[in-house]
């Protein structure tokens, strides 16, 4: 919901959008670098104490955020909380810890989840709008920082499962963990092919409106294309499990991919309403299929005793790659003056994903 406060923050206290901005990114950075202790926690202690610490000290410091006297205070609140939650909360944790808790069927908790983290966007994005017109920001934001503690203190007591089964013998290394793991050529390939999704999947998050607009369509239908893109992410998800004992996951991913790179020619052809939606149509259902698959992918590759720290590493390896994909196609923009090779971008990152997954 950081979008849809961003502007009421501004308007109500002055702070500058730059200071705004810097706060939301280093929560993402913050997230990427914790993923894999995050994950390393999950594998030695279990779910109950991931979910706690989240959950409990992340509530208390987005909460801090709501009431931050001066813009220092919001960033640095916002920004340790935002980090902490995603280092604790996201599907790197979430999907080793489901794993775990049904070894024998990995697909059948995977997909479900994934499904109810896709009702996030479409639930508490319009929530948040709503609430900012009684609650203003801070109260907002604290009803925010309330839910998040709820879920995960629920979670904790819920679903405390996802400790390593290998965790009583001998330790090793984080740093030799993963160096073993990179020994294997279909995890390098893994790697490879999320670093080329996140580059094309960064580039479209962050520019599929303005690309839209620049073509011809309305902001307000660009925006509503934008929203049904992550509505329709959804049909991807739905029946995954069926697919994955029928066809594994390997093949399924290089579908997805080569279903990105289509995705992101219609994006770059959404002059008109139809392509645009067609384009809405094709990435949802890619984007929509692509976390439960990498995850079970990711499963089915790395070491269970390792699982939540080496899905946290892949993870970040992810985050990294799709921020730098706008960064690097706002550099494009800038020396083109349009989309056109941005997009060209996105789809030669799909593209790659899909030869590196498919040569496995």
């Amino acid at each position: 919901g950081f979008g849809v406060l961003l502007q009421p923050i501004t308007d109500d206290t002055g702070w500058g959008v730059p200071v705004l901005g810097a706060a939301y990114a280093v929560a993402q950075l913050l997230t990427g670098l914790g993923a894999t202790l995050g994950g390393r926690l999950l594998d030695r202690h279990g779910g109950r104490p991931v979910f706690a610490i989240g959950g409990l000290a992340g509530g208390v410091l987005l909460g801090l955020a709501a009431i931050a006297p001066s813009a220092l205070a919001f960033a640095v609140a916002f920004a340790l909380a935002g980090g902490l939650i995603g280092s604790v909360g996201f599907y790197h944790v979430t999907m080793a810890a489901a794993r775990r808790l049904r070894p024998d069927r990995p697909a059948s908790a995977i997909g479900p989840l994934t499904i109810y983290g896709a009702f996030a966007s479409p639930i508490f994005l319009p929530l948040t709008a709503w609430m900012v017109g009684p609650l203003g920001w801070r109260g907002t934001l604290g009803v925010l920082s309330g839910t998040t503690a709820a879920g995960l203190v629920a979670a904790a007591g819920l679903a405390p499962g996802g400790r390593s089964a290998a965790v009583g013998q001998a330790p090793v290394p984080l740093r030799r963990a993963i160096a073993q793991a990179w020994e294997d050529r279909a995890t390098r390939r893994l790697v490879v092919m999320v670093m080329g999704h996140g580059i094309g999947f960064g580039i479209i998050l962050a520019y599929q409106v303005p690309v839209m607009v620049a073509l011809g369509l309305p902001l307000g239908t660009a925006a509503g294309v934008a929203g049904a893109r992550g509505l329709l992410q959804l049909t991807g998800r739905i029946g995954l499990g069926r697919l994955v004992d029928r066809h594994g996951s390997r093949r399924p991913l290089v579908v997805v991919m080569l279903a990105s790179a289509v995705a992101a020619v219609l994006l770059g052809g959404s002059g008109t309403p139809w392509v645009a939606a067609l384009f809405a149509l094709v990435a949802g259902a890619a984007i929509g299929a692509q976390s439960p698959l990498t995850g079970i992918r990711a499963g089915e590759l790395l070491p269970e005793r390792h699982l939540g720290a080496l899905m946290g590493a892949v993870h970040a390896v992810g985050g990294a790659a799709a921020a730098a994909g706008p960064l690097l196609g706002g550099l494009l923009v800038g020396a083109t003056g349009g989309y056109a090779a941005a997009v060209g971008l996105a789809c030669g990152g799909f593209l790659l994903a899909a030869v590196a997954i498919a040569r496995d």
